[in-house]
């Protein structure tokens, strides 16, 4: 277990500093973009700033807890005593950031604000859905019914949004996007579909574990999440949309 204690904790400050890397790395971007995919940029940047900071607090939080090396208790208290409601408002913040995306690097006149509309409300729905099953969970300190219940709906808005982001990208003629975009876009409905399953696992290891065990292995699986869906994402993105603006750039030139 003293392991595992050790790789959630390291694994808060490596959360951090490679989010403040990729902020460094979409500012030096933004310069090179079109205005119309800047947008894109600065949504990832405001990601990646949140998730720096906040995982450098939890980072000091839980070094505070352990002043005489690594203890699974400790561990335990310092990750509990998070608020739960810091972390949800961070996840509905930046996970509707992350799925308007979608919208905004194919373009709005292609898909309709409609579509972003549906995937900010399913995504909302979803993490509110999280939200309040957890604090079910917590109070009860087990899996309740409506623990249970609300986890099931927030998986069926999370295929919601998988089928609605599949259905509008098939329907997308290849002809009126750029290879950047097409290649980016499969690998977005990719993270959706596989990197977000990461945190209906780490809903599942603290309602199904011993306490302690449950907690650390969901904090080590939620910061690994956070690495993949918002840091390598951003990276992925703004990667994308420079690369279509210097294709829309040298088409006009």
């Amino acid at each position: 277990m003293t392991g595992m204690v050790g790789m959630t904790f390291y694994s808060y400050l490596v959360c951090s500093v490679a989010a403040l890397l990729a902020v460094v790395y979409f500012f030096i971007q933004i310069p090179a973009m079109k205005k119309k995919y800047r947008v894109l940029a600065y949504m990832n940047i405001g990601v990646c700033a949140f998730s720096a900071l906040l995982h450098f607090y939890y980072f000091n939080v839980m070094n505070g807890a352990m002043p005489e090396g690594l203890d699974a208790a400790g561990a335990s208290a310092a990750i509990s005593s998070h608020a739960l409601e810091v972390r949800y408002f961070y996840w509905l913040v930046c996970t509707v950031l992350l799925v308007t995306m979608f919208p905004l690097l194919i373009g709005l006149d292609k898909v309709g604000v409609k579509f972003l509309g549906q995937l900010a409300a399913a995504d909302a729905g979803m993490i509110i859905c999280g939200f309040f099953g957890e604090t079910s969970i917590n109070q009860a300190g087990e899996m309740t019914t409506p623990g249970l219940a609300l986890f099931i709906i927030g998986c069926a808005l999370w295929i919601y949004m998988i089928i609605t982001i599949f259905l509008v990208l098939r329907k997308l003629p290849s002809s009126e996007l750029t290879t950047p975009q097409r290649d980016t876009l499969a690998y977005m409905f990719f993270f959706i579909l596989l990197g977000w399953s990461i945190y209906p696992i780490g809903y599942y290891f603290v309602s199904h574990f011993e306490e302690t065990a449950g907690v650390v292995l969901r904090e080590f699986t939620f910061n690994l999440g956070d690495i993949v869906n918002k840091v390598i994402w951003g990276l992925m993105v703004v990667t994308a949309a420079r690369k279509v603006s210097d294709i829309e750039k040298a088409a006009k030139a």
